[in-house]
Protein backbone atom coordinates (compact mmCIF):
# COMPACT_ATOMS: atom_id res chain seq x y z
CA UNK A 1 0.00 0.00 0.00
CA UNK A 2 1.19 3.26 -1.04
CA UNK A 3 0.13 6.65 1.22
CA UNK A 4 2.25 8.92 -0.36
CA UNK A 5 3.72 10.22 2.49
CA UNK A 6 7.40 11.13 3.15
CA UNK A 7 10.14 9.87 5.65
CA UNK A 8 9.68 11.77 8.61
CA UNK A 9 5.98 12.11 8.93
CA UNK A 10 4.26 10.62 11.96
CA UNK A 11 3.43 7.07 10.90
CA UNK A 12 4.07 5.31 14.30
CA UNK A 13 1.57 2.23 13.35
CA UNK A 14 1.19 0.98 9.72
CA UNK A 15 -2.65 0.75 8.93
CA UNK A 16 -3.92 -3.12 8.43
CA UNK A 17 -5.88 -3.75 5.16
CA UNK A 18 -8.42 -1.26 5.00
CA UNK A 19 -8.54 -0.45 8.60
CA UNK A 20 -6.67 2.73 10.60
CA UNK A 21 -7.01 5.28 12.86
CA UNK A 22 -5.71 9.15 12.39
CA UNK A 23 -5.16 11.10 15.53
CA UNK A 24 -4.82 14.78 16.40
CA UNK A 25 -4.45 17.16 19.58
CA UNK A 26 -5.80 13.70 21.35
CA UNK A 27 -8.97 13.30 19.20
CA UNK A 28 -9.18 9.93 17.55
CA UNK A 29 -10.45 8.40 14.21
CA UNK A 30 -11.31 4.62 12.77
CA UNK A 31 -11.65 4.82 9.45
CA UNK A 32 -12.41 1.17 7.76
CA UNK A 33 -12.53 1.11 4.04
CA UNK A 34 -13.03 -1.93 1.74
CA UNK A 35 -9.29 -2.04 0.36
CA UNK A 36 -6.02 -0.72 1.58
CA UNK A 37 -6.26 1.34 -1.61
CA UNK A 38 -8.83 3.61 -0.52
CA UNK A 39 -7.87 3.78 3.25
CA UNK A 40 -4.65 5.02 2.08
CA UNK A 41 -6.38 8.07 -0.23
CA UNK A 42 -8.00 8.89 3.01
CA UNK A 43 -4.55 8.59 4.85
CA UNK A 44 -2.62 10.24 2.44
CA UNK A 45 -5.18 14.01 3.03
CA UNK A 46 -4.79 13.67 6.84
CA UNK A 47 -1.38 12.61 7.18
CA UNK A 48 0.71 14.48 8.35
CA UNK A 49 -1.83 16.54 9.63
CA UNK A 50 -2.63 14.30 11.75
CA UNK A 51 -0.76 10.80 12.87
CA UNK A 52 -1.29 7.15 12.66
CA UNK A 53 -2.29 5.41 15.67
CA UNK A 54 -1.80 2.16 16.92
CA UNK A 55 -5.23 0.42 15.25
CA UNK A 56 -6.26 -0.94 18.51
CA UNK A 57 -6.39 2.72 19.98
CA UNK A 58 -9.54 4.08 21.83
CA UNK A 59 -11.59 6.04 19.25
CA UNK A 60 -14.15 8.98 19.60
CA UNK A 61 -15.86 7.92 15.90
CA UNK A 62 -15.63 5.57 13.14
CA UNK A 63 -16.07 6.40 9.81
CA UNK A 64 -17.09 3.00 7.26
CA UNK A 65 -16.55 3.13 3.14
CA UNK A 66 -18.81 0.83 1.76
CA UNK A 67 -18.23 0.04 -1.95
CA UNK A 68 -22.14 -1.29 -2.33
CA UNK A 69 -25.35 0.45 -4.62
CA UNK A 70 -26.42 4.09 -2.21
CA UNK A 71 -30.37 3.49 -3.04
CA UNK A 72 -31.20 6.74 -3.43
CA UNK A 73 -33.21 8.58 -5.76
CA UNK A 74 -32.22 9.48 -9.27
CA UNK A 75 -29.96 12.76 -8.80
CA UNK A 76 -32.78 14.45 -11.23
CA UNK A 77 -34.91 14.89 -8.41
CA UNK A 78 -32.75 14.21 -5.36
CA UNK A 79 -32.84 17.97 -4.16
CA UNK A 80 -36.12 18.96 -4.43
CA UNK A 81 -38.06 19.99 -1.83
CA UNK A 82 -36.06 18.56 0.83
CA UNK A 83 -33.26 20.77 3.37
CA UNK A 84 -30.06 20.98 0.83
CA UNK A 85 -27.17 22.56 2.42
CA UNK A 86 -24.54 23.76 -0.19
CA UNK A 87 -21.14 23.92 0.75
CA UNK A 88 -18.37 26.43 -0.76
CA UNK A 89 -16.16 25.57 -3.38
CA UNK A 90 -17.60 23.11 -6.27
CA UNK A 91 -21.24 22.73 -6.11
CA UNK A 92 -21.21 20.19 -3.43
CA UNK A 93 -24.80 19.21 -2.02
CA UNK A 94 -26.30 17.36 0.67
CA UNK A 95 -29.81 16.44 1.14
CA UNK A 96 -31.20 15.03 4.26
CA UNK A 97 -33.20 12.56 2.68
CA UNK A 98 -34.77 10.78 6.15
CA UNK A 99 -34.47 9.63 9.97
CA UNK A 100 -35.01 6.11 10.02
CA UNK A 101 -34.50 3.86 13.66
CA UNK A 102 -32.57 7.46 14.91
CA UNK A 103 -30.11 6.80 11.58
CA UNK A 104 -29.61 10.34 9.82
CA UNK A 105 -29.82 9.42 6.37
CA UNK A 106 -28.18 12.41 3.52
CA UNK A 107 -27.62 11.85 -0.24
CA UNK A 108 -24.54 13.88 -1.60
CA UNK A 109 -23.00 14.86 -4.46
CA UNK A 110 -19.51 15.92 -4.72
CA UNK A 111 -19.86 18.22 -7.92
CA UNK A 112 -22.94 18.82 -10.42
CA UNK A 113 -23.67 15.72 -12.68
CA UNK A 114 -21.92 13.55 -10.21
CA UNK A 115 -22.78 9.85 -9.05
CA UNK A 116 -25.25 10.24 -5.59
CA UNK A 117 -23.63 8.72 -2.50
CA UNK A 118 -25.44 8.20 0.53
CA UNK A 119 -24.36 8.81 4.41
CA UNK A 120 -25.69 6.89 7.45
CA UNK A 121 -25.21 8.50 10.74
CA UNK A 122 -25.97 6.47 13.52
CA UNK A 123 -24.68 8.93 16.82
CA UNK A 124 -25.61 6.55 19.47
CA UNK A 125 -22.89 3.97 17.50
CA UNK A 126 -20.97 6.81 17.13
CA UNK A 127 -20.48 5.53 13.05
CA UNK A 128 -21.01 7.03 9.89
CA UNK A 129 -21.07 5.05 7.37
CA UNK A 130 -20.09 6.22 3.42
CA UNK A 131 -22.28 4.69 0.85
CA UNK A 132 -20.42 4.71 -2.52
CA UNK A 133 -21.07 2.92 -5.80
CA UNK A 134 -18.34 0.51 -6.71
CA UNK A 135 -16.02 2.09 -9.12
CA UNK A 136 -16.95 5.68 -8.02
CA UNK A 137 -13.76 7.36 -7.62
CA UNK A 138 -15.52 11.29 -7.43
CA UNK A 139 -18.17 9.63 -4.59
CA UNK A 140 -14.86 8.57 -2.34
CA UNK A 141 -13.65 12.01 -2.07
CA UNK A 142 -16.52 12.32 0.73
CA UNK A 143 -13.99 10.28 2.80
CA UNK A 144 -11.77 12.99 2.82
CA UNK A 145 -14.02 15.38 3.39
CA UNK A 146 -15.76 13.82 6.51
CA UNK A 147 -12.13 12.54 7.74
CA UNK A 148 -11.27 16.67 7.43
CA UNK A 149 -14.57 17.84 9.41
CA UNK A 150 -14.20 15.23 12.12
CA UNK A 151 -11.03 17.05 13.21
CA UNK A 152 -11.47 20.40 12.39
CA UNK A 153 -14.99 20.91 13.42
CA UNK A 154 -13.34 19.58 17.52
CA UNK A 155 -10.15 21.51 17.23
CA UNK A 156 -12.09 24.74 16.30
CA UNK A 157 -14.50 23.93 19.21
CA UNK A 158 -12.23 23.49 21.69
CA UNK A 159 -9.83 27.17 21.05
CA UNK A 160 -7.86 26.44 17.60
CA UNK A 161 -8.39 29.20 15.21
CA UNK A 162 -8.31 28.81 11.39
CA UNK A 163 -6.16 31.33 9.29
CA UNK A 164 -5.81 31.98 5.78
CA UNK A 165 -1.80 31.47 5.59
CA UNK A 166 0.37 29.18 4.51
CA UNK A 167 3.25 28.01 6.54
CA UNK A 168 6.74 25.83 6.47
CA UNK A 169 8.67 24.05 9.04
CA UNK A 170 11.94 25.58 9.48
CA UNK A 171 14.20 23.73 12.02
CA UNK A 172 11.43 21.90 13.35
CA UNK A 173 9.19 25.81 13.90
CA UNK A 174 6.42 27.31 11.79
CA UNK A 175 6.88 30.36 9.70
CA UNK A 176 3.69 31.37 8.73
CA UNK A 177 2.95 33.61 5.89
CA UNK A 178 0.03 36.37 6.33
CA UNK A 179 -1.18 38.03 2.54
CA UNK A 180 -4.11 39.26 1.26
CA UNK A 181 -5.96 37.03 -1.70
CA UNK A 182 -3.43 36.22 -4.36
CA UNK A 183 -1.11 37.94 -2.51
CA UNK A 184 1.95 35.54 -2.47
CA UNK A 185 1.87 32.96 0.00
CA UNK A 186 1.85 29.88 -1.73
CA UNK A 187 4.98 31.47 -4.14
CA UNK A 188 6.83 31.77 -0.57
CA UNK A 189 6.22 28.68 0.89
CA UNK A 190 7.18 27.34 -2.19
CA UNK A 191 10.26 29.15 -2.56
CA UNK A 192 10.80 27.97 1.30
CA UNK A 193 10.49 24.79 0.67
CA UNK A 194 13.11 24.70 -2.31
CA UNK A 195 15.35 27.54 -0.87
CA UNK A 196 15.64 27.09 2.50
CA UNK A 197 15.05 23.60 2.91
CA UNK A 198 12.15 24.04 4.73
CA UNK A 199 9.49 21.28 5.16
CA UNK A 200 5.48 22.15 3.48
CA UNK A 201 3.04 22.55 6.19
CA UNK A 202 0.18 24.02 3.85
CA UNK A 203 -0.46 27.03 1.16
CA UNK A 204 -3.91 28.25 1.74
CA UNK A 205 -5.24 27.40 5.59
CA UNK A 206 -3.48 26.51 8.61
CA UNK A 207 -5.34 25.71 12.54
CA UNK A 208 -3.09 27.73 15.43
CA UNK A 209 -4.17 26.21 18.87
CA UNK A 210 -4.13 27.69 21.98
CA UNK A 211 -0.67 26.70 22.75
CA UNK A 212 0.44 28.09 18.97
CA UNK A 213 0.87 24.59 17.70
CA UNK A 214 0.22 25.28 14.26
CA UNK A 215 -1.01 22.39 11.92
CA UNK A 216 -0.85 22.96 7.93
CA UNK A 217 -4.73 21.66 7.04
CA UNK A 218 -5.01 19.65 4.19
CA UNK A 219 -6.40 21.17 0.61
CA UNK A 220 -5.82 21.34 -2.76
CA UNK A 221 -1.83 22.34 -3.27
CA UNK A 222 -1.52 25.44 -5.93
CA UNK A 223 2.16 25.81 -7.03
CA UNK A 224 2.92 28.43 -9.46
CA UNK A 225 4.93 27.02 -12.92
CA UNK A 226 7.46 29.40 -12.70
CA UNK A 227 8.51 27.91 -9.60
CA UNK A 228 8.54 23.74 -11.25
CA UNK A 229 8.76 24.43 -15.10
CA UNK A 230 7.26 22.07 -17.46
CA UNK A 231 5.43 19.28 -16.03
CA UNK A 232 3.45 16.43 -17.59
CA UNK A 233 0.22 14.42 -16.29
CA UNK A 234 -0.99 17.33 -14.13
CA UNK A 235 -3.89 19.62 -13.90
CA UNK A 236 -2.94 23.35 -14.96
CA UNK A 237 -4.58 26.40 -14.16
CA UNK A 238 -3.90 29.68 -16.49
CA UNK A 239 -5.83 32.79 -15.11
CA UNK A 240 -5.75 36.70 -15.01
CA UNK A 241 -6.22 38.22 -11.25
CA UNK A 242 -6.07 41.96 -11.19
CA UNK A 243 -4.24 42.37 -14.32
CA UNK A 244 -1.17 39.92 -13.05
CA UNK A 245 -1.00 36.46 -14.88
CA UNK A 246 -1.03 33.38 -12.74
CA UNK A 247 0.11 30.09 -13.75
CA UNK A 248 -0.04 27.48 -11.55
CA UNK A 249 -0.24 23.16 -11.28
CA UNK A 250 -2.83 22.05 -8.82
CA UNK A 251 -2.19 18.80 -6.64
CA UNK A 252 -3.87 16.91 -3.68
CA UNK A 253 -1.12 16.72 -0.94
CA UNK A 254 -0.34 13.36 -1.84
CA UNK A 255 0.13 14.23 -5.66
CA UNK A 256 2.07 17.09 -4.79
CA UNK A 257 4.20 14.68 -2.44
CA UNK A 258 4.76 12.45 -4.89
CA UNK A 259 5.16 14.61 -8.25
CA UNK A 260 7.84 17.58 -6.68
CA UNK A 261 9.15 15.16 -3.90
CA UNK A 262 7.83 17.65 -1.65
CA UNK A 263 8.67 16.55 2.25
CA UNK A 264 5.43 17.55 4.70
CA UNK A 265 5.86 18.48 8.11
CA UNK A 266 3.49 17.31 10.82
CA UNK A 267 2.33 20.07 13.42
CA UNK A 268 5.00 22.28 14.93
CA UNK A 269 5.00 25.33 17.57
CA UNK A 270 4.93 28.72 15.65
CA UNK A 271 8.31 30.45 15.79
CA UNK A 272 7.49 33.72 13.11
CA UNK A 273 5.31 35.57 10.80
CA UNK A 274 5.62 37.27 7.77
CA UNK A 275 3.25 39.77 6.61
CA UNK A 276 3.40 40.52 2.93
CA UNK A 277 2.79 43.69 1.48
CA UNK A 278 2.76 42.91 -1.74
CA UNK A 279 1.12 46.72 -3.05
CA UNK A 280 5.15 48.05 -2.34
CA UNK A 281 7.88 47.95 -4.24
CA UNK A 282 11.12 48.25 -2.21
CA UNK A 283 12.05 45.10 -1.74
CA UNK A 284 12.79 44.75 2.35
CA UNK A 285 12.19 43.51 5.42
CA UNK A 286 10.93 45.70 8.30
CA UNK A 287 9.98 44.44 11.88
CA UNK A 288 6.36 44.84 12.15
CA UNK A 289 4.80 46.08 15.50
CA UNK A 290 1.84 44.82 17.81
CA UNK A 291 -0.64 46.29 15.70
CA UNK A 292 0.27 45.66 12.41
CA UNK A 293 0.48 42.05 13.20
CA UNK A 294 -3.04 41.87 14.98
CA UNK A 295 -4.71 43.57 11.77
CA UNK A 296 -2.80 41.14 9.95
CA UNK A 297 -4.11 38.10 12.09
CA UNK A 298 -7.58 39.89 12.32
CA UNK A 299 -7.98 39.65 8.10
CA UNK A 300 -6.54 36.19 8.29
CA UNK A 301 -9.28 34.68 10.26
CA UNK A 302 -11.65 36.12 8.31
CA UNK A 303 -12.65 33.15 6.53
CA UNK A 304 -16.24 32.37 6.25
CA UNK A 305 -16.50 30.31 3.32
CA UNK A 306 -13.83 27.78 4.89
CA UNK A 307 -15.45 27.44 8.10
CA UNK A 308 -18.80 26.53 6.90
CA UNK A 309 -16.37 23.66 4.93
CA UNK A 310 -14.71 21.97 7.23
CA UNK A 311 -17.25 22.56 9.92
CA UNK A 312 -19.93 19.46 10.38
CA UNK A 313 -23.22 21.82 10.18
CA UNK A 314 -25.28 18.53 9.71
CA UNK A 315 -23.94 16.62 12.61
CA UNK A 316 -22.44 14.03 10.17
CA UNK A 317 -19.44 13.18 11.90
CA UNK A 318 -20.37 13.94 15.83
CA UNK A 319 -18.90 17.42 15.59
CA UNK A 320 -19.55 19.89 17.93
CA UNK A 321 -22.95 22.46 16.00
CA UNK A 322 -21.81 25.73 14.43
CA UNK A 323 -22.65 28.18 17.59
CA UNK A 324 -20.40 26.10 19.79
CA UNK A 325 -18.00 26.11 17.44
CA UNK A 326 -18.03 29.60 17.12
CA UNK A 327 -18.55 29.94 21.33
CA UNK A 328 -14.98 28.07 21.69
CA UNK A 329 -12.74 29.96 19.13
CA UNK A 330 -9.71 31.02 20.50
CA UNK A 331 -9.34 34.28 21.06
CA UNK A 332 -7.55 36.47 18.02
CA UNK A 333 -5.89 38.71 20.39
CA UNK A 334 -2.86 37.35 21.42
CA UNK A 335 -3.00 34.56 19.20
CA UNK A 336 0.39 35.69 18.08
CA UNK A 337 1.62 38.65 20.54
CA UNK A 338 5.22 38.54 21.31
CA UNK A 339 5.62 36.47 18.10
CA UNK A 340 8.87 37.67 16.08
CA UNK A 341 6.90 39.10 12.95
CA UNK A 342 8.50 41.09 10.11
CA UNK A 343 6.56 42.87 7.06
CA UNK A 344 8.01 41.55 3.74
CA UNK A 345 7.81 44.93 1.44
CA UNK A 346 8.36 43.11 -2.37
CA UNK A 347 5.32 43.92 -5.08
CA UNK A 348 3.29 40.53 -5.86
CA UNK A 349 4.53 40.32 -9.34
CA UNK A 350 8.39 40.51 -8.15
CA UNK A 351 7.86 37.71 -5.36
CA UNK A 352 8.82 34.86 -7.54
CA UNK A 353 12.38 35.63 -7.70
CA UNK A 354 12.83 38.61 -5.72
CA UNK A 355 15.85 38.17 -3.07
CA UNK A 356 13.38 37.97 0.14
CA UNK A 357 15.13 35.88 2.51
CA UNK A 358 17.94 38.32 2.70
CA UNK A 359 15.55 41.15 2.79
CA UNK A 360 14.08 39.38 5.98
CA UNK A 361 17.53 37.92 7.57
CA UNK A 362 17.96 40.26 9.81
CA UNK A 363 14.57 40.10 11.49
CA UNK A 364 13.78 36.70 10.81
CA UNK A 365 16.88 35.04 11.30
CA UNK A 366 16.30 31.22 9.90
CA UNK A 367 16.12 32.96 6.56
CA UNK A 368 19.33 33.94 5.93
CA UNK A 369 20.34 30.73 4.29
CA UNK A 370 18.27 31.32 1.29
CA UNK A 371 18.60 34.23 -1.48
Amino acid sequence: MTLGITPGDRTAEKPVNGHGVAQLNGVRLRIETPTPDVLGSVLGMLVPACSVAPPDAVTQWTLKVEERSPEVEDRGGLFDGRLVLELPYGGRRLAVVGVDDGVLRVAACYRPGATPVLMEVDSRQQVTRLVVASGDVVGLRWADYLGRVFFASRLLASGWRMLHASAVAVDGVALVFLAGRHGGKSTLAHRAVRELGARFLADDLVLIGPDRTVVGWPTRVAVPAELVGDIDGWRRERTVVSGVRRDRFLFTPAQHRAALGIAYSPPVPLDAVVIVDGDAAAGEGVRADAGMLHRAVVRAAHVPQQLLYVSDPLGLMGGARLADQVAGAGQLEGLMSGVPAAVLRVAVEQLRSAPVWRALQDVIPGTGRGR
